[in-house]
């Protein structure tokens, strides 16, 4: 301990020992420090939000890549069997269109020896007539004058195979081009909703870039505003496939 000096004044107080307490902290320094917290809360929830809007949009993105490739790959397919079928459909008719020219000549040559020699005419419609032909022309026969087609090929009941097979697979390629094109516009919008989703995904993820809340709460709204038409486009698309 300190011995007292001897230059001191008679009957003077001690010096008081010097202490460790910090000095009161001013209003202004105590709401600066509040703002530092609530934005310290603020930029939480801000991240927060901006995780939820960005794993949101990323699973719808991923969602609708996906139906957007397998609607193309059921487009694709819808018109390479169209394709097929219409190739098939053509065959057919190119078989009709034979059938027919030989029929129609063939009555031709009977319809005329009919009037010069009826044996000939009979043995050109035993032996070449197509059995077709044949059952259109015993109906015909047997028709009244005034309601005889000119041509036995004229009548329903003049039926060939491959004419039949032409119209079946005719309209199979016709169902087969709508499924393929119903398909490819579902995937128009599956692909339209990829773009919204893009843009939702970049706003959520620079929302938390910006130092004003304001901007930060804007661009988080754009992101949601982004969502709301690629789900729509996205239900579209889905609602096309039945």
């Amino acid at each position: 301990m300190p011995e007292p000096s001897d230059d001191a004044p008679a009957g003077a107080a001690p010096a008081a020992p010097p202490t460790d307490t910090e000095p009161v902290p001013t209003d202004e320094e105590r709401a600066a420090a509040q703002k530092e917290v609530d934005d310290e809360i603020r930029r939480g929830r801000v991240e927060l939000l901006a995780a939820v809007l960005l794993g949101l949009a990323g699973a719808l993105t991923a969602f609708s890549a996906y139906k957007a490739a397998l609607t193309d790959g059921d487009a694709l397919a819808g018109y390479t069997m169209s394709s097929k079928s219409t190739s098939d459909a053509n065959s057919f008719y190119d078989d009709y269109s034979q059938t027919y020219l030989s029929d129609q000549q063939m009555f031709l040559e009977f319809n005329l020896a009919a009037v010069e020699d009826p044996e000939l005419a009979a043995e050109i419609r035993e032996r070449y007539f197509s059995p077709e032909l044949e059952a259109a022309t015993q109906v015909w026969a047997e028709l009244p004058d005034e309601d005889t087609p000119p041509t036995p090929l004229d009548l329903d009941e003049y039926v060939v195979e491959s004419y039949t097979s032409y119209e079946e697979t005719a309209a199979l390629a016709d169902e087969q081009f709508e499924e393929g094109a119903t398909a490819d516009a579902a995937g128009d919008k599956f692909e339209l909703a990829n773009v919204y989703f893009a843009v939702a995904l970049f706003m959520a993820g620079v929302a938390a870039l910006f130092r004003k809340h304001p901007v930060r709460y804007f661009a988080l709204a754009l992101s949601v505003v982004a969502m709301v038409p690629g789900i729509v486009a996205m239900v579209q698309g889905q609602n096309a496939l039945g």
